[in-house]
Order: C-alpha cells, then structure tokens, then sequence
C-alpha cells in the first residue's frame, strides 16, 4: 500500500507540506483532489510551483477517485493525498481506499465553522462527515506537524 497519509487542509501544499510531511513520510507523488483547484489553472500551476522537487503532483476532481484510489493502493510510489474538505475525504475511504486513517491538518475559521482544535474549525456537517469515518474504522486525528503527537478526534470535544 503506498498511500501514506490523507489530510484535511485547506492550504494544500505549503511550507509544512513541504518542509516536513514529505519528507518524514518519504513522499513521492502528491494527489491533491478538489473540484475547484483541479480547473483554476493558475492555482494548478501555483501548486506546481510549490511542490517538493521529485514529487509527482496530481491534481484532480473527485471524479477521478474512483479511478486512482486503487492504482495508488497498489503502487509502489509513496503518496500522500490532501483534500480541503471531510466529505472528499469519506469519498476516498467510501471508494475503498486501503489506507484508514485520517489526519486532520488544517481547516481555517469561517461563519459556518466554530473552534475544533487548535487553530483547526470545522461546521456541524463537517463533525458529522468526521463522526461517520470514525464510525465506519476509520481513525481521525489532528496532528498538524509530524513532531506533534497525535490527537483522536472526539465528537463534541474541543481542544
């Protein structure tokens, strides 16, 4: 399996992407899947810019998951895939992603969202979208640099 991580964060590929998880986890390829991003050609081409040097970057829309969730569980290319939102992340664990584990990284404040953990928000469908991954075996977590120890998403619970 050469999924090694799928992450909620809204930044996507940005310095700790980079600078830390890449490379503690040996990544080779970045899937980043997002239906907006995966059409604006000049974040794409920002993401491009960005991106670790010898890292594959994929950019999609969730109409390709189905498709690619299983050629990455087979490959032997370390990926981690990053996603804005907790329901494309149910989507990737709903197409049979091997990988059940779910790090919870980085989803900024808004209107809709109140405090979950840290700097980390999230709305009541998003917990609900959360709730049901767990309950379903995947594990959830907030970890926001490979140096942080891992916390279990707990519903109702702020941290």
């Amino acid at each position: 399996m050469s999924v090694k991580m799928v992450r909620i964060d809204d930044r996507l590929i940005h310095g700790q992407i980079v600078a830390a998880w890449a490379k503690s986890l040996s990544i080779k390829r970045i899937w980043i899947v997002d239906d907006v991003v995966s059409k604006d050609v000049f974040i794409t081409n920002v993401m491009k810019m960005v991106a670790p040097p010898d890292t594959e970057l994929v950019i999609t829309g969730t109409d390709q998951i189905l498709k690619l969730v299983k050629e990455y569980d087979e490959s032997d290319k370390n990926t981690l895939i990053l996603v804005k939102y907790p329901m494309v992340a149910k989507q990737l664990f709903d197409a049979g992603l091997q990988h059940r584990e779910l790090n919870v990284g980085g989803m900024g404040a808004n209107a809709e969202r109140k405090k979950l953990f840290k700097n980390i928000s999230a709305s009541e469908e998003e917990k609900k979208t959360l709730k049901e991954m767990q309950e379903s075996g995947v594990k959830v977590y907030f970890q926001v640099t490979p140096n942080d120890r891992q916390t279990m998403y707990e519903e109702g619970k702020t941290c």
